[in-house]
């Protein structure tokens, strides 16, 4: 790939990734998918609660006393932290695994852009343990350190599962845009099909295969005859019986 070509495939991913946060992260989807509503126990509501897992809070006030615990500093700095963190970590994968994409392999940065979201989720549920940790945080009572950790590591693993693949998508687009753009890159030898080559002249016959044709030739170019040294060649000898005077129309 050409030069700039991660760069654009991180950012593309970033910004996706962005976009899934703080569209499903956020406390109002939240509070609609936990709080208690008719729908409650519906699969597309389990389904919201694991896309919106990295839960980002505005206003703790606002989310009411329905839940089993009133929400802490230290909840919303969890999920502050650990949302940077998530999207730390999408750029590393993507950046590391960017390098090593070559020519058609599309399908792997799909996988790519996928893998990342999964590996963030869950560096986001082991951040928001790590600054929680305690059993007012919907931690059931009687349960190990290990366990709950695996709970949140699992928890932001799933929401990477099921959303990873938007950043794929994100991904494999940006790979097939530059992999169009590099296809007669700079360096080409030939340079860019039916592009002028100052190097090899205006585009020839062979244009569209990426041959310009020719380098242009200047006069100084053209072949000159080297005459050997020594004195003029002298006119030949005129045979007997010619005349004096040349044929006209004749000047030597």
């Amino acid at each position: 790939m050409r030069p700039g070509a991660a760069k654009r495939i991180v950012v593309s991913g970033i910004v996706v990734a962005f976009l899934i946060v703080a569209g499903l992260g956020n406390q109002w989807v939240f509070d609609e998918s936990w709080g208690r509503s008719s729908d409650t126990g519906k699969w597309y509501m389990e389904l919201l609660r694991i896309v919106g897992y990295p839960l980002w809070i505005a206003d703790r006030d606002d989310l009411g006393d329905e839940f089993r615990h009133s929400f802490t500093t230290k909840d919303v700095t969890a999920g502050y932290v650990g949302a940077v963190l998530l999207f730390v970590v999408v750029a590393a994968v993507l950046a590391l695994g960017a390098r090593g994409l070559s020519e058609r392999a599309g399908f792997t940065a799909f996988l790519l852009g996928w893998f990342a979201p999964v590996l963030g989720g869950a560096i986001h549920g082991l951040t928001v343990f790590t600054i929680v940790q305690d059993e007012g945080a919907g931690r059931p009572r009687g349960l190990s350190d290990f366990h709950h950790a695996m709970t949140q590591i699992q928890s932001g693993a799933y929401f990477g599962l099921l959303t990873g693949w938007l950043v794929g998508l994100a991904v494999l687009a940006s790979y097939a845009s530059t992999r169009r753009a590099s296809a007669y890159p700079a360096s080409h030898p030939y340079g860019a099909p039916g592009v002028y080559s100052p190097a090899y002249g205006a585009p020839g016959v062979l244009g569209n295969l990426g041959y310009a044709g020719p380098p242009p030739q200047s006069p100084h170019d053209l072949p000159t005859t080297i005459r050997p040294a020594g004195p003029p060649p002298s006119a030949p000898p005129r045979p007997t019986g010619a005349p004096d005077t040349p044929p006209g129309g004749y000047r030597p």
